[in-house]
């Protein structure tokens, strides 16, 4: 016999327990899958979720909380910081700055809470050891600022 006869056996071979094995697969795999008569529909909670927000402050108002109040001054400080390595002390100020604006959050306007959530984010990503940058924080605070001013806020 010829090499080039047992190269082609060997291919012809190979390609038989490749598909045996995959069919194999495929069975073992059915045996598996559920039948229409096993599967549950998913019904979904009767349980209300809170609201993102309770909405006590209008955008005014919540722009004046966060601008006249000394947070704005904390983030602003603290914003050069998010790409540097935590300590605890970082940590400690980092999740003071998040949780303030948290509690702005749960207060705010949607318009607000989605500029919030800007600024916060960065805050919140140093602190889960992702990578961070200040100009974040930055851009964060001036597009929330014209908004502000844009929704008739005049601080």
């Amino acid at each position: 016999m010829s090499t080039s006869k047992n190269w082609a056996t060997a291919a012809l071979v190979s390609c038989a327990l490749l598909l045996s094995g995959c069919a194999a697969l495929e069975s073992m795999a059915s045996d598996f899958a559920p039948s229409g008569e096993e599967v549950t529909p998913v019904v979904p909670s009767p349980v209300a979720k809170a609201p993102i927000s309770t909405g006590e402050y209008d955008l005014v108002e919540s722009c004046r909380v966060f601008f006249t109040g000394p947070i704005v001054g904390n983030v602003e400080e603290l914003g050069r910081y998010v790409q540097a390595p935590l300590n605890e002390d970082l940590t400690g100020k980092f999740s003071s700055v998040s949780r303030n604006l948290g509690d702005i959050i749960g207060k705010a306007d949607e318009v607000s809470i989605a500029h919030l959530e800007a600024v916060r984010a960065p805050f919140d990503q140093a602190l889960d050891g992702s990578i961070a940058r200040p100009k974040a924080v930055e851009t964060a605070i001036k597009n929330y600022d014209t908004a502000c001013k844009e929704g008739g806020f005049k601080g």
